[in-house]
């Protein structure tokens, strides 16, 4: 993509603002809540005048009233009204902070009054959950668990035991992008998936687009899903705490300075297993070294320069260190680290225009290692991002117009292999670094030509571009090298660019029904090549090129969505159908770390995917029972011309049925309780249907790929929490949790175990299951002061 293009287009981007500039005679300002959060739809009134506005996204209002005195009235549900006078000369502004409206021991919590946000929006695949819904959740083994909820949504299957990973409609886990305040987390899990990256502490929103998705969203095909942290309380030093069985964790928020301009928030998370294990096998209860351990660090620092320009400051870290010594002369490690930064500069321009410039970076390493007596390896790899993205937003009555550009640096070092024998390095495959910029520019307009019918329609430009220093070989049919070309640094080695359009309609066919349609392309420019189907940190990520071309998808979606008893309860029946093209696969046989050729691309093939299902969802909200159950029958399949002798077969994302139910119940003011359970097909995978002795050696012989099943996977968690003492000052609770509660052992892999003697030709092989988590019970502290 051409550079002065680029940079043309950004200095229009900066200069068109200008354009929107207002001037005085206008109140103008922000709402927030006690921690510094935006309450968009909040109500402004100045009653004197009968005038009145809604405060915007970010929690912006202005109102234009002539020069005077005047009582304002600020107000939102779940909160305390409160007014103030304010002498308004020129142009005034005015920010606020609403408390929530208080309750005591004495009352039962019910969330506050349902919405039919549901059916009025655009969207037919948008799922999101404020602060407040996910206060109402069950606690996973004492941990809000954000990815475990989103889970439990239609459309949205796990990936299996032992991975926080997620398959939507249909796509593979790289396919959908993972987002901490806007920046990338390239493997989301910790504890090889039994909890995410995410702290449920630091949490203010989640927003996942399935289907519908703004042109303002792109890099990957199948679904977006951001997660903001919120903003530390500007008005006073608070804090939480819980202290369980597995892990324990802090949070402390507060203002800085006196002038209460900048507040910041710090959350930290650690397990403790491996000083358990310490202890046992200092207590001789233990002989295996078995240590593990996980932590995390969330910093957020905000600061308002004033009632126009905020800054924002977002730093996350997280590492998970596993150890396994056998003896002394076997030891194997797996380690991954996630780093993201983010720092934004916020600018309102009046009540209508506002704008985001970003600038953030996302780290991501992984490193397995074993030795076994005078021989090691390790493999490595790690991405290393940079990126900036300047956004812009304009409300009217009519329009909501979102315009801008996203730019991306990726370096990618894909299975580095350190191998030695006696402390000689052994050459066992050439260590490679790539290059890549991702930039895009987009226009998106939500329109509403009535109260039945809005329609969100945006066009997405995006490009890539390979570059050096790199070595493309030149092989023949034997994969022998004929040629070497070498590309300096910064040369274009291979670029792309492609259209994304987007649209999605909604018609309301009453207040509390409406259908919806809905259709997106959709690039992906990095992959994720998974190996096998056991979710190990292992898989890597690797770069469009010559040979790798960018994925691309195209999806349909139509959605009835309808509310009932005045929006207590949600229903909807959603269709959808998406074809896939170029989609990666390993070559058969392929060995992690061994090439079949010199270039690092050699290994894959490419092919067609097809994904078709209806998804189906009750949610009841509010009152003492609540909860949702979700329904997801679909199909989906791949086909390669290089596989499965080029005929069609079911992928091993594919989940025919998969059903979630999550219930929670406020007995009194001082229990609640909560259950989740779990229903999915088996994924499918690859057995041999045959084997034979050759030679000496046993050959395995394969059918129809994927032809074979893994049992399903269903599981149920309960929870109860127990409030100790809840005030404005303090508040403490226990929360008790089983996880897998009547010990399903569900599938992690399956292998083959042969025992017998190949000399005799006496061999029996039978098909073995590994699982990971057994029943887990878990009691956890928490805090709140």
């Amino acid at each position: 993509m051409n550079r002065t293009f680029v940079l043309l287009l950004f200095f229009g981007l900066v200069v068109t603002p200008a354009l929107y500039a207002q001037t005085p005679a206008r109140l103008s300002g922000f709402v927030y809540d006690e921690t510094g959060s935006p309450l968009p739809g909040a109500t402004v009134r100045i009653h004197r005048l009968g005038q009145a506005t809604t405060a915007g996204e970010r929690g912006q209002y202005e109102l234009e009233v002539p020069a005077g005195t005047y009582y304002v009235a600020f107000s939102f549900i779940g909160y305390d009204r409160d007014s103030v006078q304010l002498d308004i000369t020129n142009a005034h502004t005015y920010t606020i902070r609403l408390k929530t409206a208080a309750t005591t021991m004495q009352e039962v919590t019910v969330s506050a009054r349902p919405t039919d946000e549901q059916v009025t929006q655009t969207e037919t695949g948008l799922v999101t959950l404020q602060k407040k819904d996910l206060e109402n959740l069950p606690y996973l083994l004492g941990e809000l668990d954000p990815i475990r909820i989103i889970q439990l949504m239609p459309g949205i299957q796990t990936a299996g035991e032992g991975s926080t990973g997620f398959y939507v409609r249909g796509g593979a886990v790289d396919q959908n992008l993972m987002q901490l305040d806007h920046t990338t987390v390239y493997n989301p899990s910790h504890l090889f998936g039994f909890f995410s990256v995410f702290n449920g502490g630091t949490i203010e929103s989640i927003d996942l687009y399935k289907g519908g998705i703004p042109a303002y969203y792109g890099g990957r095909l199948s679904s977006i899903t951001n997660i903001s942290t919120r903003q530390g309380s500007p008005e006073k030093l608070k804090g939480e705490g819980s202290a369980g069985l597995i892990a324990t964790g802090l949070l402390v928020e507060g203002p800085l300075g006196k002038r209460k301009k900048a507040s910041f928030m710090v959350a930290a998370r650690r397990t403790y297993v491996d000083l358990f294990a310490s202890g046992l096998r200092r207590l001789g209860a233990l002989k295996q070294d078995i240590n593990y351990y996980f932590y995390d660090l969330n910093v957020n620092v905000d600061y308002s320069l004033g009632a126009r320009d905020h800054l924002r400051l977002r730093a996350y870290t997280g590492q998970d260190d596993f150890r396994y010594n056998t003896s002394s002369t076997f030891k194997n490690t797996i380690d991954w680290r996630n780093t993201t930064g983010s720092l934004s500069w916020l600018h309102t321009y009046n009540d209508k225009l506002y704008s985001e410039l970003m600038v953030n970076t996302s780290l991501y390493d992984m490193a397995f290692g074993a030795s076994i007596t005078t021989y090691a390896f390790d493999i490595k790899s790690d991405i290393r991002d940079w990126g900036l993205t300047y956004q812009f937003n304009r409300q009217s009555d009519k329009h909501t117009l979102a315009w801008g550009l996203t730019y991306t640096h990726h370096m990618l070092r894909p299975n580095n292999i350190y191998a030695f024998s006696e402390d000689v390095e052994l050459s066992i495959s050439p260590r490679i670094k790539l290059q890549g910029e991702e930039v895009a520019v987009f226009i998106n307009d939500k329109i509403r030509f009535s109260d039945k019918l809005e329609v969100n329609a945006g066009l997405r430009l995006s490009g890539y571009r390979q570059l050096g220093p790199f070595d493309r070989y030149v092989e023949d049919e034997n994969m022998q090298i004929l040629d070497t070309l070498h590309y300096g640094r910064g040369k274009t080695i291979e670029q792309y660019g492609n259209l994304e359009p987007r649209l999605a309609l909604r018609y309301s066919l009453s207040a509390s029904s409406s259908v919806k349609l809905s259709y997106d392309k959709t690039y992906q420019y990095i992959h994720q090549a998974p190996l096998s189907s056991v979710s190990l940190p292992l898989d890597i990520w690797v770069p469009s090129s010559s040979t790798i071309k960018p994925q691309s998808a195209d999806q349909l979606s139509a959605g009835y969505f309808r509310n009932f008893r005045d929006n207590q309860f949600e229903t909807s029946v959603v269709l959808y159908y998406k074809t896939m093209q170029q989609q990666l696969e390993y070559r058969e046989g392929v060995i992690i770390g061994y090439s079949k050729g010199y270039n690092f691309d050699d290994n894959f093939v490419f092919g067609k995917g097809l994904s078709y299902g209806s998804e189906f969802s009750i949610k009841k909200n509010g009152g003492r029972v609540h909860g949702q159950i979700s329904y997801t029958l679909s199909h989906t399949t791949r086909r390669f011309d290089a596989l499965n002798e080029g005929k069609s077969f079911t992928a091993k994302y594919d989940r025919l049925h998969d059903l979630s139910v999550l219930g929670n119940v406020v007995i009194n003011p001082r229990w609640t309780v909560s259950c989740v359970f779990v229903y999915g097909t088996g994924n499918a995978l690859n057995l041999p249907v045959a084997r034979y002795i050759i030679q000496e050696n046993v050959v395995n012989e394969y059918g129809e790929r994927n032809a074979f099943r893994m049992p399903p996977y269903h599981r149920m968690d309960l929870a109860a929490t127990y409030t100790v003492h809840k005030s404005d000052k303090f508040e403490s609770s226990w929360i008790f949790s089983v996880y897998n509660v009547y010990n399903r052992r569900n599938p992690y892999y399956i292998y083959f175990e042969t025992t017998g003697n190949l000399d005799d030709y006496e061999l029996s092989t039978s098909i073995k299951q590994v699982s990971l988590f057994p029943v887990i019970p878990a009691v956890t502290y928490r805090l709140k002061f």
